[in-house]
């Protein structure tokens, strides 16, 4: 996630694993090249098998802030899906760093614009670099013109906000995996903590 614009009327964030779909049918079209000098049963479904790694990561999320409209348009594409929306600016209360457990034990993030009502996340997927996305999200505060120091902001799940916006992304089980990796507990104690918040979420529909 990077800024790809930035004027006084205009910012543009960008989140997109397009370069390595590019990268990856760059190796297609050279199997594909041996497969029509060579064609057989075998090459023909090593061919599909590649071709859907092509697919795979096509993805690109594009926010731009938009201050002459005063609202934040948003557009994703995931494998040939495309889907859009705005939120206004009136709206927005904050930039919200959330925060995901990886495989290897450490934390990956992403961005979400704070609402009254649900958060509205920036990327589907997480990355590395926490100072990366803190000064990324300063920007975009700033741009704004919202002071960031009392929103939640901050990957301590005490706040529960990003617990509680996996559970509303039907991601409980990572949801599980982040308590116990910010609080180090064992799993019956985050699987319980995690079970509460839940409850709590549905007390409050």
């Amino acid at each position: 996630m990077h800024i790809t614009r930035k004027t006084n009327q205009e910012l543009v964030v960008v989140d997109s694993l397009i370069w390595l779909s590019v990268l990856l049918f760059c190796f297609f079209a050279g199997f594909a090249y041996r497969t029509f000098l060579e064609p057989s049963r075998n090459a023909v479904l090593g061919l599909g098998f590649v071709l859907l790694f092509v697919i795979i990561p096509l993805r690109k999320e594009i926010v731009t802030f938009d201050a002459a409209s005063q609202q934040v348009r948003w557009k994703r594409l995931r494998m040939f899906k495309v889907a859009t929306g705005t939120v206004p600016f009136s709206a927005i209360t904050g930039i919200r760093i959330e925060a995901l457990a990886s495989e290897h034990g450490g934390q990956t993030y992403r961005l979400a614009i704070l609402t009254a009502d649900n958060p509205v996340p920036m990327s589907d997927s997480y990355g590395n670099g926490r100072a990366h996305y803190e000064s990324l999200r300063q920007e975009i505060l700033n741009f704004l013109h919202l002071d960031g120091s009392k929103d939640a902001s901050t990957s301590d799940v005490s706040d529960e906000a990003s617990v509680q916006s996996l559970l509303m992304e039907g991601r409980k089980v990572e949801a599980i995996k982040l308590m116990r990796s910010s609080q180090k507990i064992g799993l019956a104690e985050a699987v319980e903590r995690v079970d509460a918040i839940e409850e709590k979420m549905k007390a409050a529909k």
